[in-house]
């Protein structure tokens, strides 16, 4: 086994590092953020609020975290929405999977867009 390391080895751990951390820092957020907002907080609100009051509130709720992240406020409110969608989803078809998925997929998008990590 060579000690030294080649410029193949390097290019391939470079490519391994430009693609695979952010599609799994992707996952995991989407994950993480999913199941918070969407499913601990929204199901609570809808125990306590119209469901429509309940995907709005998260929403804004999680708008105003990604603001504490140092996203402008025109970025923070697409984030609004995007957590409008994204409960629309969840009340919809009852479940959090679709919106993890939404959310998997616009997280790899704005990723590789250059708008996040």
């Amino acid at each position: 086994m060579d000690p030294y390391i080649t410029t193949s080895t390097t290019k391939r751990n470079i490519l391994y590092t430009t693609y695979h951390v952010p599609v799994l820092f992707s996952i995991i957020n989407g994950v993480l953020e999913e199941c918070i907002w969407r499913g601990i907080l929204l199901h609570q609100f809808t125990n306590q609020f119209d469901e429509k009051w309940a995907i709005l509130l998260t929403s804004i709720g999680f708008g105003l975290q990604h603001y504490s992240l140092g996203f402008s406020w025109s970025v923070s409110t697409a984030f609004i929405i995007a957590g409008i969608f994204y409960g629309g989803i969840v009340v919809k078809s009852n479940s959090i999977i679709p919106a993890i998925i939404w959310h998997i997929i616009l997280n790899i998008l704005m990723v590789f867009s250059g708008l996040i990590l």
